[in-house]
């Protein structure tokens, strides 16, 4: 565990590095490897150990994990949309009831700390966790995701909602009552996941955003409208810093008179428990249905098919782009949300679908 404490009378860039000119932030970093206690099914994979878990469909990426180790969920049972889900076993979506690693931090001040997490996701089935403090499992650590960044280890701080599957950034976080010794646990949502640091990041100065980059760098930018994880629970914040309070789709019933189908090559679900992991996309007969077809009004539409491999979705929004037209991989909302781009043209949408491709990802043509 590495604690920073910058601010503008001492750097202490040796221990993380830094780029901020101002203010002051504390970031405590973790490696996933240096838990305090694991359940027997997270493995450890470094450049010298392999579990040789089966299955294990992606092996194992420790040459380009920090200090060469990480841990990962196995086996992983679920790797596509249309393999069998089985909660408990490779789905979890109750905070705190799957298998969990723990991690004893000291924490040098008490308040709120955003949480940044390092992770290697090769899909739609292996993107998300949840995480808790001190034995309990706060609303805003459930349900941390992944979209963007598919197949190289990304940092991620975005929960995922019903209204935005992938989550808006800088939204989990652990609120700290004391300062000192704490405990932060990581519980399994999906198998196969894979966990590199985490960074406990609490911002102390006025108006400043901090996350760490690609090549795990602490990047900081003055923002004068943003106080959210400053430490306190300032009233002044922005809502869409505050947590998401929406339960995921699998804790409610779908409705009972919603409209047959969509239209297209999709059919209702006639059950939401078709649909266990709350994507909008259930597994019936042998093919895909959908259970939450009430905003199906704008996709997908009777040219969209489902896409021949994952790899046709590289920014993992769910839309694809194969044959010239658009494709779903299985994980798309069923209407667009605030967070999804704008196309530039609208011959983007070369099959009227209300959907384009532009700069290798999908946009909306509004």
């Amino acid at each position: 565990m590495r604690t920073l404490r910058l601010s503008t009378a001492l750097l202490c860039a040796s221990l993380l590095p830094v780029t901020a000119n101002a203010a002051s932030y504390i970031a405590i970093q973790v490696e996933a490897e240096d838990y305090q206690s694991k359940h027997s099914d997270w493995r450890v994979f470094s450049n010298s150990s392999n579990p040789n878990v089966s299955p294990d469909p992606d092996g194992s990426h420790s040459s380009s994990a920090s200090g060469n180790a990480y841990v990962e969920l196995l086996p992983d049972t679920r790797v596509t949309h249309s393999d069998q889900l089985s909660t408990g076993t490779n789905f979890w979506n109750t905070a705190g009831s799957g298998p969990s690693l723990s991690y004893n931090v000291n924490i040098p001040e008490a308040g709120r700390y955003l949480v940044f997490a390092k992770a290697y996701s090769t899909g739609t089935e292996d993107n998300g966790i949840h995480v808790g403090l001190n034995n309990s499992n706060p609303a805003s650590g459930e349900r941390m995701q992944w979209c963007n960044g598919k197949n190289q280890w990304t940092w991620s701080s975005a929960q995922r909602t019903n209204s935005n599957h992938c989550g808006t950034e800088r939204t989990i976080y652990l609120d700290f009552s004391f300062a000192g010794a704490n405990t932060v646990t990581f519980s399994a949502r999906e198998d196969g996941f894979e966990l590199d640091q985490f960074i406990l990041l609490k911002e102390t100065g006025e108006g400043l955003r901090c996350a760490p980059q690609s090549n795990d760098q602490i990047s900081c930018n003055q923002s004068a409208t943003d106080n959210s994880s400053s430490g306190g629970t300032s009233n002044d914040d922005p809502a869409d810093e505050q947590p998401a309070t929406e339960e995921p789709a699998t804790e409610e019933p779908q409705d009972d008179d919603q409209p047959a189908s969509p239209g297209g090559n999709f059919v209702a679900c006639s059950s939401a428990n078709s649909d266990p992991d709350g994507d909008g996309y259930g597994w019936e007969n042998n093919a895909s249905c959908l259970t939450d077809v009430t905003t199906a009004t704008l996709s997908p539409s009777d040219s969209t098919v489902m896409c021949s491999s994952a790899s046709a979705d590289p920014d993992g929004d769910g839309y694809g782009w194969e044959n010239n037209q658009t494709c779903l991989t299985g994980s798309a909302p069923l209407s667009p949300d605030s967070s999804e781009t704008p196309c530039l043209l609208t011959d983007s949408d070369s099959d009227g679908d209300g959907w384009g491709w532009e700069n290798n990802r999908s946009c909306r043509v509004r």
